[in-house]
């Protein structure tokens, strides 16, 4: 499998099952803004995928459209990027004149590191009632594509969609066998390490037993197609282990001394009044140079 960062270009269809009057293009830009947008603008239809697929990026440049939408408010084209994930989404009907939603597809043009393209691809799928590659109008699906994109077809984009899905699948796997090894590791450091000031075994147990438990439910998210889920669970798991890891405990005596001593910082007045009589020499600054 290529790195995560590796770049990948892909092209997928997906069919739209809904679209509401909720935003507006900006005339003077060619921006998308909200229905309540205060300046000059168009009504445009966003679809509930290219909606999905906006909110599901992490930090979304505002989309721009490349073609604007005229009489029929659903045909359209823009473009977006989050980081170095670049994305164009077009908007066209390919059955019954442009007339029901069901009518209506978006094309993805996606250019980006795999592992970010494979995860925006996996949470839309996840997200969404229906799967993006099945279509209403099947025989009207298959002309519209034989006419409109070279080599391609509903099989060719359905195995698009599902090797992406695979790809996310198998990043997020390798992460939870990464945090289980970890797991057992610190294990074995808290079973063969004696008790250390400032380290308790037992708690340290007890954090390997949550991890453990929570190592379950990144398991059980990933079956669910749950990937924040995961990433929570393993994000706690992490912070038990770094607690439960003998290595990291804090001697309590040597912090002690460290506070009794003249160098640990204090900002009460009645510290500096004792160290300003006690410790710091008097310096006779009226007595001039000669």
């Amino acid at each position: 499998m290529a790195g995560q960062f590796s770049e990948v270009k892909l092209t997928l269809v997906c069919q739209v099952s809904k679209a509401k009057a909720n935003h507006k293009v900006d005339t003077s830009n060619k921006l998308l803004r909200g229905i309540n947008f205060p300046g000059e603008g168009k009504v445009v239809y966003l679809g509930n995928m290219a909606a999905a697929i906006i909110s599901q990026l992490e930090n979304p440049e505002t989309p721009e459209f490349i073609k604007m939408p005229n009489y029929n408010e659903q045909k359209w084209q823009l473009k977006t990027s989050s980081g170095n994930l670049k994305i164009t989404i077009t908007s066209d009907s390919y059955w019954g004149f442009g007339l029901f939603n069901s009518g209506y597809l978006n094309i993805l043009e996606i250019v980006g590191p795999v592992y970010a393209t494979s995860r925006l691809l996996f949470d839309l799928t996840a997200s969404t009632a229906n799967k993006p590659w099945e279509f209403r109008h099947k025989s009207a699906i298959e002309k519209y594509l034989t006419k409109n994109i070279a080599n391609f077809s509903q099989k060719v984009n359905q195995q698009n969609w599902l090797e992406q899905i695979e790809i996310c699948r198998k990043f997020i796997n390798e992460n939870i066998g990464v945090i289980e090894e970890a797991i057992v590791h610190t294990e074995n450091k808290v079973n063969q390490s004696p008790e250390v000031v400032g380290w308790s075994k037992d708690k340290a147990r007890v954090n390997i037993a949550s991890s453990k438990y929570d190592l379950n439910i990144a398991k059980e998210a990933l079956n669910d197609e749950n990937i924040p889920s995961v990433e929570r669970a393993l994000a706690r798991i992490e912070a038990m282990l770094i607690e439960a890891d003998p290595d990291n405990a804090i001697n309590d005596e040597e912090e002690f001394d460290g506070m009794g001593s003249k160098s640990y910082i204090s900002t009460s007045d009645d510290y500096y009044d004792q160290l300003i009589e006690e410790d710091l020499p008097m310096v006779d600054l009226t007595s001039s140079e000669e």
